[in-house]
This record gives C-alpha cells, structure tokens and sequence, in this order.
C-alpha cells in the first residue's frame, strides 16, 4: 500500500505535535526524570529530536514551512532559556544551536522531499 501525499499530511500533523510534546518534556522536566537514549549523547538526542519536529512539521504545513521553522527557531531559544528556572537543568546557547541546526536541517531536506514528490506526481 502506497502511502498518498495527503495522508502523509495527516500523519505528519500528529507526529509534529507528539515530537513537540516529548521535546517540551524533555526540556523542562528535571535531569533525573528525562528520557534518554543510552547509545546516544545529549548533543544528538537535542538534534534529533528537533530534526523529526522540523521535519514532520515542513511537510505538514508545507504552505507555512518558514513560519513553522522560525516559531520551533524561537522555540528552541525559549526552551534552553527556561531551563534556567529548573534548578537541575542549564540552559546553554550552545544546546540551543544544536537544537537549531536539527530543525532546520530537518525542515529542509522535509521541503527538499516535498518537493520532489510533487515533481514526480505531475504527469
């Protein structure tokens, strides 16, 4: 079964929104109780997990894929800046680069396959 761009769409609004939620849990939960992956540092779970955001996010707004990267942009600020009210946590600016580098990163080769596919469905 052959997935179609629309519902890819669909698919994509929900795995945004979920990647937005796990981003916001990790980042403002304590050190003790966030998640991570053992096989993994911090500086490439920050990475992709704003990668998958940036990602799903440009190919489920593909008509607002700028705005969308600038508000996770700005996200990724305001987080590392919030990490400083948790007194377990720090938030470093540059977390918040690596943070930036996955999303637009992610947005990016997203558009870049959008793109593409739309190249590919016109006859």
């Amino acid at each position: 079964m052959i997935l179609s761009l629309e519902k890819l769409r669909r698919l994509a609004v929900f795995a945004g929104w979920a990647a937005l939620l796990a981003i916001l849990f990790s980042t403002l939960s304590p050190l003790a109780v966030r998640p991570h992956i053992p096989m993994l540092g911090a500086d490439i779970e920050r990475f992709l997990a704003f990668f998958a955001a940036g990602a799903t996010f440009a190919i489920a707004y593909p008509r607002h894929r700028w705005l969308v990267l600038a508000g996770i942009v700005a996200l990724a600020i305001s987080l590392e800046w919030l990490q400083t009210l948790e007194t377990t946590r720090h938030g470093m600016p540059r977390d918040a680069m690596v943070k930036i580098a996955g999303a637009t990163l992610g947005s990016i080769l997203s558009a870049t396959f959008d793109t593409m596919a739309q190249r590919l469905r016109k006859p």
